[in-house]
C-alpha cells in the first residue's frame, strides 16, 4: 500500500480497516469495535476475523465440515479480491456476499458523512 496525504476517510472499507490495523494491531481482538469506529455494523449472526498478514506465514482456510448443520450442497468458500494496486482478500461463505456488499455501502455512507 502506498502512503498518501491525510485527505480524510479512506476510499474503501478495506483500506480503512488496513490503516486502522496498522495503527492499532489490537483491532484483531475486537473487530466489531473496529467496524463500529468506521460506522459499519455486521448483521446478527455474522462475525469478522481480521488477520494481519505475516511475511513468513502461509494461510490455509478450511471449509466447515459436512456435519456443522449447514447445507452440504451449498458452495461455502468464495474469495473476493478488492483493490487495484494493493489487494485485500475476503474469504466468505457464498451466501454472505450481500453482507459484504452492505458493509462496503455502509462505509461509503459513513465516509461521505465525515467529509461534509
Amino acid at each position: 500500500m502506498t502512503d498518501k496525504p491525510d485527505s480524510g476517510p479512506s476510499e474503501d472499507i478495506e483500506q480503512a480497516l488496513t490503516e486502522l490495523a496498522w495503527a492499532n494491531p489490537t483491532i484483531t481482538t475486537d473487530p466489531d469495535a473496529a467496524l463500529a469506529a468506521l460506522g459499519v455494523h455486521l448483521p446478527d449472526g455474522l462475525h469478522l476475523d481480521v488477520r494481519l498478514q505475516r511475511r513468513d506465514t502461509l494461510y490455509f482456510v478450511i471449509p466447515p465440515a459436512d456435519g456443522d448443520g449447514g447445507d452440504a450442497d451449498q458452495v461455502v468458500d468464495q474469495m473476493d479480491l478488492w483493490g487495484s494496486g494493493d489487494q485485500f482478500v475476503w474469504i466468505l461463505p457464498q451466501d454472505q456476499k450481500l453482507a459484504l456488499l452492505d458493509l462496503r455501502e455502509q462505509y461509503r455512507h459513513h465516509a461521505a458523512a465525515q467529509t461534509r
